[in-house]
Formats: structure tokens, C-alpha cells, sequence
């Protein structure tokens, strides 16, 4: 883990991350502790450009903006598209058709990780329609 703490340090890599509005300063002052650099996306021209500056992504559908039903598809692409490892986290899926349909639509780009609690997973699993 020290090592690995290292290397962020060192390289001070790009984190950008779609969040939730309850854990934005959470997530940016983490990631700014171990050495990363942050950036909150709420656009859809802005998700598609870090996905080309960034190392990975985070998309947390936790609190959902009605710009999200663009940015989150564009920039799930985009990362797609520059072969950028993204995570999906399906908070409260099942929650409405927006959000619902957002985790359809993001399958066709394939996460990295998917990370939840056990009935997020589930969840996912069977809207995405796997085994």
C-alpha cells in the first residue's frame, strides 16, 4: 500500500469523477491526500475531455442532475473510446427510470469495476441481464 501511495504521489495523476453532491469534498480531499489531482464533472463536454486527460474515471450516480442523463452516456463513451478504465457506482439503482436507464445505457462502454453493495450488484447484474 506505501509503495502504491508512492507512485500516485509521484505521478500526481488526473482523477476527474462524476459524485454526488454529499460526497464531492470527500472524494476530492481523498484523492488530493494521496497525492492525486481532483476534478468534479458536471457537463457533458467536460466528461469527455478529462476522459482523454484522466487515468481513470468515477461515476457515482448517488444525486442525479438532469444534465447526467448527457454527461454520463458522453463521457462513459468517451472513456471507452480513449481505452480509460472508468467505475460505475449504481447508488440507488432501481430509483427511477432516469437512473435506470442511465446503467442500461452505460453496459455498451463496460466499466472497469462496478462498485456497490450486494444489491446494487444484483441489481446491475440483472438490468444488464447477466448470469
Amino acid at each position: 500500500m506505501t509503495a502504491a501511495v508512492r507512485e500516485v504521489r509521484a505521478a500526481n495523476p488526473l482523477a476527474p469523477s462524476i459524485t454526488n453532491t454529499v460526497t464531492q469534498n470527500f472524494v476530492a480531499n481523498a484523492q488530493l491526500a494521496i497525492g492525486g489531482s481532483a476534478a468534479m464533472v458536471y457537463l457533458p463536454d467536460e466528461g469527455e475531455c478529462v476522459a482523454a486527460l484522466g487515468g481513470a474515471v468515477y461515476i457515482n450516480l448517488g444525486t442525479l442532475l438532469p444534465v447526467y442523463e448527457e454527461t454520463v452516456p458522453r463521457t462513459a463513451r468517451a472513456c471507452a473510446e480513449a481505452a480509460k478504465p472508468w467505475v460505475l457506482d449504481p447508488v440507488g439503482v432501481g430509483i427511477g427510470s432516469l437512473r435506470t436507464e442511465l446503467i442500461r445505457a452505460v453496459k455498451a462502454w463496460r466499466p472497469a469495476i462496478v462498485r456497490g453493495n450486494a444489491s446494487e450488484i444484483i441489481a446491475v447484474a440483472e438490468l444488464w441481464g447477466l448470469d
